[in-house]
């Protein structure tokens, strides 16, 4: 992988944590929240075995805005990663989430056509279906596509604070 640009201004310091390169510039990583995104067992179908097809397809990017349980507060700040195999996953988006109300779901999801085994498998399964509204923040557009972190071992959990010291970047 080719090195980040990690600093405000670019230097090449090279930093282990994903707090680490949060704090170089000057991001509270205490207040940004990580998601690790991969297709649930139970929504796999013949186009979505993997999480690979749902970025084939460009749905990745509801994975997260799909939570069973209000999971991510309301204007939270969010990284999310898709899972690339071996416990590592790749930076994908950097949005502020804004909660609806349960069951309620956004327009570009209802009509997103590509995804819709997604949803209704998420819908089916979810036992308090919530979901959210996505708008970019600026700050890692760089790092988008190129960050990728090693998500913990051990961790069922696929929503940390991006301040966790086992969030470790895997450059």
């Amino acid at each position: 992988m080719k090195s980040l640009r990690i600093g405000a201004k670019d230097t090449a310091k090279a930093c282990p944590s994903l707090a680490d390169i949060l704090q170089c510039r000057a991001l509270q990583p205490a207040e940004i929240l990580a998601t690790y995104n991969d297709i649930h067992p139970e929504d796999t179908c013949a186009d979505f075995r993997s999480v690979a097809d749902a970025v084939n397809v460009n749905a990745h990017h509801l994975l997260d805005r799909m939570q069973d349980g209000p999971r991510i507060a309301n204007d939270a700040r969010v990284m999310s990663f898709v899972a690339i195999g071996d416990g590592r996953a790749r930076l994908t988006a950097f949005r502020r989430f804004s909660m609806r109300r349960q069951g309620i779901v956004p327009t570009d999801i209802v009509y997103d056509y590509d995804a819709a085994h997604l949803l209704h498998a998420f819908i089916a399964r979810a036992s308090l279906p919530f979901f959210y509204d996505a708008w970019d923040e600026d700050g890692l557009d760089d790092l988008i596509g190129h960050l990728i972190v090693k998500w913990p071992e051990g961790r069922r959990d696929d929503i940390l604070y991006a301040n966790d010291p086992l969030l470790l970047t895997d450059t």
